[in-house]
């Protein structure tokens, strides 16, 4: 039965229609033993309600696809390694629930316990992300339908609709079931609900249980029919509704979807995965209160708002493969793909994990150990990299890591997914950076781990930008996350710490804010923007700001709309650029060779603003391309035009420095630099992602935390090599 209660969207508060929630407990309930510490896990969990202090450090392991008669050895190696904990049993569904009601959890229990002796510390997962053949037989409507209007199969995982009652009822019988069975064994601490709700063949379903949500989902956030056809415009093509079952889900129908319409069944989507989560994580809390809950997701995908996902869950968990970008880059060109590129957006994939709770520090539940595919190999990861990738995510804020996986899988889907044994169970190449990580983090302790990760600058990532410029891009190749990884991997060099934000949050804290593409922009955002600026803030922004309203409608007022006078200029045109090139000359603010200009180009018409460059081609040549305007005790910087990357990155990095943001000394190209305090400490990160040893001059004393050396003037780092600095 459905009950209106009040939640939050990433704008505003609404009624949407919900399950009802507890006051949930805070703070990342991490329970796993560190160097030193006497009870064994399971004691420390039932001694109290879980603190924050810990350390999460483990490896996915999966007894449901390993002999029984090895999980002894398997126990026993995994302790060796020192590891703490394992993830296990998120897919494993067909064997917790053979046939409809008929629950057997006595090999899993076997398991949970010899892995307890061996003082692992046990994440139990929910299955809900691949039901069993039994369930797909039965249950003909819980399919998910793509956006082409095709109903998926079973065969592979993720292929279920999450609005469908049946579905969720299953889910969440099986899920209560595990539960009650696991509450109070010895060795499980903690849950993760589902697998990557993020990522899957289609991204949102278009069943008719989704049209039926949809239209329940409508009628809560709007109350009346009136107020739809007016906010989305539907007098066009003929589209005014007079019953919200005529509401259609946005299908191929022979032209494009109302915007309106489109944008809000985005948002709907990601409200049914978050309450289809919402209805085990409610169940979990009352079951098992003593145990922490979270989900695990895959970064840079945008299907789902991720705050609203992780907002009553204890801890962000991510996964985290960077061989799938490089596999990613070389199928986008032919050209060598420099290691800073990787590396640029694994670190975005870490700020974007820690931005989604506000800042929290995060858990990797899959880190990459080895090569990783399905249907083709990923890159072997060089010697290094691996202890590497695990230092990026610590240096970004994580407090724990789980290797993905324990022993590599002989069948099925992912054989070529390597973990830490090979196929023949010997040790993977990486096998020994791992047990090093692990020695050396666990001596680190939770100090640091749970540390804050130091932020001077911001960038705004916004789901209803990302959503609306997908349902109309107004060029081809226009697409709002590339445009976000852009500009990250521009200011990223600076070294200055970024988090990423949403359209709402607080912008006091930072000296300097990034907006690419903020397409749409709300009120209260505006607000937001206007309020920092004025006090002393800087922000940074690009072409097609404040185009459309929150509800996907044009913007009736001069552009840049409701920042208009933030920024001191008025739109004369927007151009999208196809065979007439562009280029942008500099003043001497940002004095540097001429940029070309990519698929967009605002004409800005300055009210006050400072050309600080200006077009070079046709028309619009002499025309100003880059403004900056004083607005009360700050800035405000418009980039109108899509700048290439070097450029792009020339400018970002000269602007963060002007608005006064440092970083502790100069690295070069290829090295990462992060900082995180706490209680008066700081603790410097130097990463080089390169295959090549890196010197860089300091005039400070500092010590290196993982090596015990001393290092004044010069700091050596090796291929692929780590170090974490402290002040001596």
């Amino acid at each position: 039965m459905w009950r209106l209660s009040t939640l939050s969207n990433s704008r505003e508060k609404v009624l949407l229609p919900s399950l009802s929630r507890r006051e949930f407990v805070s703070g990342a309930a991490v329970l796993v033993s560190t160097a030193g510490l006497r009870l064994p896990v399971w004691a420390r969990a039932a001694a109290s309600v879980p603190t924050a202090d810990q350390v999460l450090l483990g490896v996915d392991y999966y007894p449901d696809q390993t002999p029984e008669s090895l999980w002894e050895e398997d126990a026993r190696r995994i302790s060796d390694v020192g590891f703490t904990n394992v993830r296990i049993a998120e897919f494993a569904w067909a064997l917790m629930e053979p046939s409809e009601g008929k629950f057997e959890f006595a090999w899993l229990h076997r398991a949970v316990k010899i892995l307890s002796q061996n003082n692992i510390a046990v994440i139990l997962g929910t299955p809900s992300a691949a039901p069993p053949p039994w369930l797909s037989a039965k249950y003909s409507d819980i399919f998910e339908v793509n956006a082409q209007g095709q109903r998926l199969y079973p065969g592979g995982r993720r292929f279920t609709c999450p609005s469908n009652a049946t579905y969720r009822r299953l889910s969440l019988t099986i899920a209560s079931e595990m539960a009650r069975a696991f509450a109070d064994s010895p060795g499980v601490v903690g849950w993760q609900i589902d697998n990557e709700l993020t990522l899957g063949s289609s991204l949102r379903c278009y069943c008719n249980a989704c049209q039926t949500g949809f239209q329940a989902w409508l009628r809560a956030r709007y109350h009346d029919l009136e107020t739809i056809n007016r906010t989305w415009g539907t007098v066009f093509w003929s589209q005014t509704y007079t019953d919200f079952t005529q509401i259609p889900v946005p299908l191929p129908s022979g032209g494009d979807p109302n915007p309106g319409l489109a944008l809000d069944y985005d948002r709907y989507q990601s409200y049914a995965n978050v309450s289809f989560q919402g209805e085990q994580l409610e169940m979990l809390r009352k079951v098992c209160p003593r145990h922490f809950i979270t989900t695990n997701n895959v970064g840079l995908l945008d299907t789902i708002d991720m705050r609203d996902l992780y907002r009553d869950l204890d801890f962000v968990a991510f996964d985290n493969y960077p061989g799938f970008f490089e596999m990613l880059l070389h199928q986008q060109s032919s050209a060598p793909v420099p290691p800073d590129a990787i590396s640029a957006m694994s670190a975005m994939g870490h700020d974007f994990a820690r931005g989604a709770k506000g800042g929290k520090p995060f858990m990797i539940m899959e880190e990459q150990s080895g090569k990783a595919g399905q249907r083709s190999f990923g890159p072997q990861p060089e010697k290094g990299q691996v202890r590497l990738w695990t230092y990026q995510a610590i240096a970004h804020g994580g407090m724990g890591v789980n290797y993905f996986r324990w022993d590599t899988a002989t069948s099925g889907a992912e054989e070529y997914w390597h973990g830490m044994l090979n196929h023949d169970r010997s040790n993977s190449p990486a096998f020994g950076e791992m047990q090093q990580t692990v020695r050396e983090l666990k001596a680190l302790g939770p100090e640091l781990l749970y540390s804050k990760y130091v932020a001077e600058s911001a960038l705004v990532f916004d789901y209803d930008c990302s959503w609306a410029v997908q349902i109309q891009p107004g060029h081809f190749s226009l697409s709002y996350m590339p445009q976000v990884q852009s500009w990250y991997g521009a200011i990223s060099p600076s070294h200055s710490g970024i988090d990423i934000v949403g359209p709402l949050s607080d912008l006091s804290p930072y000296k300097i804010v990034f907006a690419p593409l903020a397409y749409v922009v709300s009120e209260a955002q505006a607000a937001k923007i206007r309020s920092f600026v004025q006090g002393g803030g800087v922000l940074v922004t690009g072409f097609r700001l404040g185009a459309k309203t929150d509800t996907s409608q044009m913007v009736r007022t001069p552009l840049p709309g409701l920042l208009r006078d933030v920024m001191g200029v008025t739109i004369e045109d927007y151009v999208p650029i196809y065979s007439a090139k562009q280029g942008v000359r500099f003043s001497a603010g940002l004095a540097g060779a001429d940029a070309s200009c990519g698929i967009w180009a605002d004409i800005l018409q300055p009210a006050g603003a400072e050309v600080l460059g200006a077009y070079t081609n046709g028309a619009h040549s002499g025309k100003a391309a880059v403004t900056a305007n004083k607005f009360g005790k700050g800035k405000a910087i418009y980039i109108g035009a899509d700048l290439d990357a070097a450029s792009l990155a020339r400018v970002l990095q000269s602007l963060s420095g002007s608005a006064g943001v440092r970083q502790p000394f100069n690295v070069p190209r290829g090295v990462e630099l992060t900082v995180r305090s706490a209680g008066g400490k700081q603790w410097i990160f130097l990463l080089n992602h390169t295959s090549d040893a890196q010197t860089m001059g300091n005039s400070k004393n500092f010590t290196d935390l993982l090596t015990r050396e001393s290092m004044t003037g010069k700091i050596h780092l090796g291929a692929y090599a780590v170090r974490i600095l402290q002040e001596a």
